[in-house]
């Protein structure tokens, strides 16, 4: 694409030696933060559903990976292409029901799939947890989400499948909310109490598995 190739030299020249010196003192680590604000910016131009804002923000996004790529030529390291070729491959790898001939019957068998694909490519006649994967540092809201999920999947009693309520997305955020103020009131920080729940909740079901 002759936008993406014409970022890509944008990106060279901010970095090569008669470039920006901001950009040339960036590292990896430096990197970090803007990864994630730059993915919180999208989430919340996709929540205001301005077009002009996502198209801004996904722009920075992308942006911070070309960067992460363009470092990384600069030091030998990998490149742009290693970036896109590597997802290319991922992706085919892991939809054989798209590029390849296995049959599924639904999104769940997708996803059973998907993970024991990814067991396969990393060695592992099955993952060593089926918890294994979901980063530490996710927002806990999210990564409580991605465990329950799991644990949901593998029918472990520490999450059984309840019948769900009719439930609204805004009648969902304001239970949310009447919990968080009454965190707030009993002096308990709730951020922390849920990602400690999650923890405990998680040693249980890896001794269960172990």
């Amino acid at each position: 694409m002759d936008a993406f190739d014409s970022l890509l030299h944008v990106a060279e020249r901010l970095l090569g030696a008669k470039g920006c010196p901001w950009d040339q003192k960036q590292t990896f680590l430096s990197l970090q933060p803007y990864v994630l604000e730059e993915a919180h910016e999208v989430i919340q131009a996709v929540d205001l559903n301005d077009d002009c804002k996502i198209v801004e923000e996904l722009g920075d996004l992308l942006y911070t990976i070309i960067f992460y790529g363009k470092l990384a030529e600069k030091s030998g390291r990998f490149s742009i292409n290693d970036i896109v070729s590597g997802i290319e491959k991922k992706l085919i790898r892991r939809h054989p029901h798209v590029f390849g001939e296995v049959k599924v019957e639904g999104a769940d068998e997708v996803v059973k799939n998907w993970e024991r694909i990814k067991a396969e490519e990393k060695g592992e006649s099955t993952p060593k947890s089926i918890l294994d994967g979901i980063p530490p540092t996710l927002p806990s809201v999210i990564r409580a989400q991605k465990i329950l999920k799991r644990l949901q999947r593998a029918g472990s009693p520490l999450a059984p499948k309840i019948a769900p309520d009719s439930m609204t997305e805004e009648e969902l955020g304001e239970q949310m909310l009447d919990l968080i103020l009454k965190a707030e009131n009993n002096g308990l920080e709730a951020e922390s109490a849920l990602r400690r729940a999650t923890l405990r909740r998680e040693g249980a079901f890896r001794k269960i598995e172990s």
